[in-house]
């Protein structure tokens, strides 16, 4: 017989993924309409033809697991946009799912509804759900991995065997996800019973190291080298980076500035950039109401361990108070690679003082993953709204923690379903209403499809012609055909014009008003903003 705990946390799971999968039915939709805007994703796409040997593609040294299950997809006979989208947005499904039943693992049903239904009504979240952009399967990986960990970790440590090849995936789906090891080392090194878990950890790690070699042996085949991502790595511990970068900012708020846009903003219907990046848009009420309810739930948190400052152990409380005040001083001017450090041992600190305490895994495991993020993310010169995608999970945590905190204070379990009420209803009108504002089609998009069909009916020998554009990813993917990048920059005119005269292409693509025709080129075809130049014989 099922216990009504039990039939209850049923019900509250299937409210919960009948409406992820209604928005991601919706969000699936949408973006069928829109099709493929953004560069990147035309180089994971591009990447997963060539993996299943149907097109070209150049970008392999870039992750390769999400383009691995397209190119799966693509061999099996689904290919095109719709393919893209719907495995993107499977993704979604699969994360939202995760978080319910990680943060199960401590709070009440309708306390874990508040916090799912919220990453899955985010602002951010929903425009970038079913783009293609491998950033929310990373944070659905993400996910995943944490909730086997902590099972690992509180009931079977054979749990292991999954946590650390989930991990992998997370880091070959998107490589900052290497940083995931903090939080996964926060739960490991918490654990009074490590030792004995030990053989356990060590097999899931063999695990995670087999999934990574048929990677591995790919990367090599293309690149010559079985760790390709060494480069982009550095580049984001040096935080290296220049103006020319569309992204770049050496704002260090600007993540935190934008807090309330990336939970509900304001919806562009006319304006796709606005879509991908709320930043452009302004928040709404509700993004205000929701960080208010987490800063009182927080303060409420402090207060009823307040009892932590009392600590006689002086030197526990030094070195505490010394680390928070050099990461609160230091923030977006500290090293990458030092601020990760001196978080992971900032939550060392406080399990030092507190010792092993109820869900003091989980409450660490997030801490260290909402700061690790956020310093990584704002001390790197480029700032792009989607790379912070990785810190909603911990912020959706603290929502259900703030409601579990504030009903504490006032000592009320109907307290904890009201709130957990309103926030779910709140974030959902927020959802409907930012969707239902998203443009159904892009002018941008749509003309570049159509001056690709153009130039593929122009000349039927196009596959024997050497083609370039500003936007060679994307007509890569329109005509099935390697079309080189290159863009004139105004900055490097000199530079971008030798390289562009080095390769001779016979057609140009560009953006019209935006680029510069080349000397030696006629146009031949101009419209809705997107330009075809033939070379002069």
């Amino acid at each position: 017989m099922i216990s009504k705990t039990k039939k209850m946390d049923i019900i509250i799971y299937t409210v919960l993924l009948a409406f992820t999968l209604f928005m991601a039915l919706k969000l699936f939709q949408l973006q069928t309409g829109i099709g493929i805007y953004y560069m990147d994703i035309f180089l994971y796409v591009n990447n997963a033809m060539k993996m299943a040997h149907l097109g070209p593609g150049d970008a392999l040294y870039l992750p390769p697991f999400f383009p691995a299950i397209l190119s799966i997809l693509f061999r099996l006979g689904f290919t095109g946009e719709r393919t893209v989208f719907a495995a993107a947005a499977a993704f979604y499904v699969l994360g939202i799912s995760g978080m319910y039943l990680l943060l199960r693992l401590r709070f009440s049903e309708m306390e874990s509804l508040a916090g799912a239904i919220s990453l899955a009504s985010f602002s951010l979240i929903l425009a970038w759900a079913a783009t293609g952009a491998l950033d929310v399967p990373a944070m659905a990986l993400s996910i995943w991995a944490v909730y086997l960990a902590l099972l690992a970790r509180r009931h079977d440590s054979r749990f292991y065997y999954l946590a650390f090849p989930v991990s992998m995936a997370a880091f070959l789906t998107r490589y900052t996800s290497g940083l995931m090891l903090l939080p996964l080392a926060v739960i490991i090194l918490t654990d009074p019973s490590l030792r004995s878990k030990l053989p356990d950890i060590g097999k899931g790690i063999v695990l995670g190291v087999l999934l990574y070699i048929p990677f591995g042996y790919l990367f090599y085949s293309y690149t010559r080298t079985p760790l390709p991502f060494t480069k982009q790595l550095s580049s984001t511990v040096t935080g290296s980076a220049t103006s020319l970068n569309p992204g770049y900012s050496t704002d260090t708020l600007y993540y935190l500035r934008h807090l309330p846009e990336y939970i509900s903003a304001i919806p562009s219907p006319s304006y796709y950039l606005g879509v991908i990046n709320p930043s452009y848009s302004g928040p709404t009420v509700t993004g205000f109401i929701i960080l208010a309810i987490i800063a009182a739930g927080l303060i409420a948190l402090i207060w009823r361990n307040r009892d932590l400052i009392s600590i006689h152990n002086s030197e526990r409380k030094i070195l505490f108070i010394l680390i928070s005040a050099v990461l609160i001083v230091a923030f977006g001017r500290l090293s990458f690679a030092l601020s990760e450090v001196l978080i992971l041992i900032w939550a060392l600190s406080i399990l030092w003082m507190r010792g092993e305490t109820d869900n003091i895994d989980l409450n660490l495991a997030m801490a260290v993953w909402f700061l690790a993020y956020l310093y990584m993310h704002s001390f790197h010169p480029v700032k792009v709204d989607r790379y912070i995608i990785t810190v909603l999970p911990p912020l959706a945590y603290s929502i259900s923690l703030s409601v579990n905190q504030l009903s504490a204070s006032i000592r009320s379990m109907r307290a904890s379903t009201i709130l957990s009420a309103a926030i779910a209803i709140l974030m959902v009108s927020s959802a409907l209403h930012y969707t239902a504002g998203m443009p159904h089609k892009d002018g941008t998009v749509k003309a570049e499809k159509e001056a690709a069909a153009w130039l593929m009916d122009h000349d039927p020998s196009y596959r024997d012609r050497v083609i370039a554009s500003d936007r060679g990813p994307a007509f890569t993917w329109y005509m099935n055909h390697y079309v080189f990048t290159r863009i004139i920059h105004h900055q490097m005119r000199e530079m971008s014009l030798r390289y562009f005269y080095e390769l001779k292409p016979y057609y140009y693509i560009f953006s019209t008003g935006k680029t510069e025709i080349p000397s030696g080129y006629r146009v031949i075809y101009s419209r809705d903003g997107v330009s075809i130049a033939e070379r002069i014989s």
